[in-house]
């Protein structure tokens, strides 16, 4: 296995400066624009991530004003149930647990929509 020679130790203009072959100085700047972009995308998520979290919050609130116990609408038949099945005893509840259960709970749909698991 081949050594990568040390880097030398220089001092210019009363600064201490570090020579590396090129080779090497071209793979550091690959990983330091790697890294970089890296950052960029993790702002991006934790931006996207905390609009989720105040729109699950949002709706929250907004289920509170649902009343409890009122039954959720019947299925059509392309839903995986049975036409006129039930959805929910209450639609309330059910949104509610959904909420909860968090992120795993949730896959996306070949659309772009939720499907609850």
């Amino acid at each position: 296995m081949s050594r990568r020679p040390e880097p030398r130790r220089m001092i210019i203009g009363g600064e201490e400066a570090v020579v590396v072959a090129p080779e090497e100085y071209e793979r550091l700047a690959t990983t330091r624009r790697q890294v970089g972009a890296q950052g960029a995308r993790i702002r991006v998520l934790k931006h996207e991530l905390q609009q989720s979290l105040d729109l699950l919050e949002a709706l929250e609130s907004l289920l509170a004003d649902i009343p409890h116990g009122r039954p959720g609408p019947f299925f059509d038949g392309g839903g995986g149930g049975e036409a006129g099945h039930q959805a929910a005893s209450c639609v309330r509840c059910g949104l509610l647990e959904l909420i909860h259960r968090g992120p795993s709970a949730v896959t996306r749909a070949p659309r772009g929509g939720l499907t609850a698991l």
